[in-house]
């Protein structure tokens, strides 16, 4: 079964990695960090967002209700645990339609929130990936089965309708007025014309020469999830065939990617969550990145924040102007510092002091000696005056790690050590 890639390639840092956040962030004003985040049970893959509330595809726990009302700390109010394994979910009205993989469609009633009720379900031929609604009809990347199209106008009993085999590994969906793209690892984007909805015509085909991934779009372009070789933007100017404009190169396996405004939001298995530009759609660049603790595969933006799926948690990010928070950056390097870690050396909790002499966004993470970062120890905006923050290491080897706390391109670190 091949969903998702989990990153099992995230080491260490690499060379091009590095090189990535050097070149991609060289005139990047703005900064992208987390605001709150919270476990979840199963291994989000895709989520939904509806005004306080994100719904998530949690893998093998089924639909899960995260309450966002407070963007520093969510919480999960409710689910649903699906018969099959949850891949992702699009909302209409008051309803979730969840694509559960191996046991195709689940329909979800979702009027109340705190309290999901089972409609109905469609065991598709194929293992449903993702789903694209246009009236009475689902759309359903259907993996090995290709295209399926379900009448969903009785939501109590949803009846197959035609299906189209397009080879296997179908996975991303998306669509506009007349046309559906479904993006197949294998075999590249394809463009189906849907004029007659019961109807899907092939009449284009894509090569993208990576892993067609997922698929969204906007604004006239599409946004093509393309594996490990980033994210091909490509015009709608005739929708019928897709024309290659350019492509976001990222470091890892793209999983995802979600549009909000001019901004694109991008699940990198290696580097987290990225934010690029699209303002150009033939020159976009990187403009921020946050590096998630585990693996990034499903993402949902909504300017100036952005809902992440990682590993096994749901984090809250928020996009920032760097400026705007920090005033100054050419004074940053006197107006914060790492006061004080004690006791030092330690086992297993340390208190770490540090001042600030002006409202700042601010970073405060643990590597070790190789680089590797081995915690998050906090993030935010934070006011001027002392703030003290507890590490406890007490899952980590003895050794010398280093504090890094950091605020756009400037850092100050300190050495501690952990003796056991």
């Amino acid at each position: 079964m091949i969903m998702k890639n989990m990153g099992f390639r995230k080491l260490a840092l690499t060379a091009a990695i590095v090189l990535f956040l050097m070149s991609g962030l060289a005139h990047a004003q703005w900064w992208l960090y987390i605001q709150g985040s919270v476990q979840t049970t199963g291994q989000p893959h895709d989520m939904a967002i509806r005004g306080s509330y994100a719904y998530l595809g949690d893998w093998d726990a089924g639909l899960d209700v995260i309450d966002i009302s407070n963007p520093h700390a969510p919480q999960k109010i409710s689910g649903y645990n699906t018969s099959g394994l949850a891949n992702s979910v699009v909302l209409s009205g008051n309803y979730a339609y969840v694509a559960d993989w191996n046991r195709g469609m689940t329909i979800i009633n979702i009027a109340n929130p705190s309290n999901p009720q089972f409609v109905s379900m469609w065991d598709s031929p194929g293992q449903a990936a993702n789903i694209y609604l246009s009236g009475d009809y689902a759309y359903i990347a259907d993996y090995n089965a290709g295209l399926s199209i379900v009448d969903i106008s009785n939501l109590a009993s949803p009846q197959p309708v035609s299906r189209s085999n397009i080879g296997s590994f179908a996975i991303g969906i998306w669509g506009q007025g007349n046309y559906i793209y479904v993006a197949n690892s294998v075999n590249g984007l394809k463009t189906f014309d849907i004029s007659v909805p019961d109807t899907a015509v092939l009449v284009d085909t894509y090569n993208s020469d990576g892993d067609a991934y997922n698929i969204t779009g906007g604004n006239g372009y599409l946004y093509l999830s393309d594996g490990l070789h980033g994210v091909k933007i490509l015009s709608m100017a005739d929708p019928a065939h897709p024309s290659f404009v350019s492509v976001i190169e990222t470091p890892g396996f793209v999983n995802d990617a979600s549009l909000s405004d001019t901004i694109l939001y991008i699940a990198d298995d290696i580097t987290g969550a990225i934010a690029a530009s699209i303002a150009q759609p033939d020159l976009p660049y990187i403009i921020a990145v946050y590096d998630s603790p585990g693996t990034a595969v499903g993402i949902f933006g909504n300017t100036p924040y952005a809902y992440l799926g990682d590993t096994n948690s749901f984090i809250d990010l928020i996009l920032t102007d760097v400026d705007a928070v920090n005033e100054d950056n050419q004074a940053l390097p006197s107006v914060f510092e790492i006061s004080k870690i004690y006791p030092n050396p330690f086992n297993p909790q340390a208190t770490i002091e540090f001042s600030l002499n002006r409202r700042l966004g601010i970073n405060l993470d643990a590597y070790d000696l190789a680089g590797r970062l081995v915690e998050h120890l906090a993030t935010g905006v934070y006011e001027p005056g002392e703030h003290a923050v507890v590490w406890n290491a007490s899952n980590l080897p003895s050794g010398i790690y280093l504090v890094r706390l950091s605020s756009g391109k400037y850092s100050k670190s300190m050495k501690i050590t952990l003796l056991k």
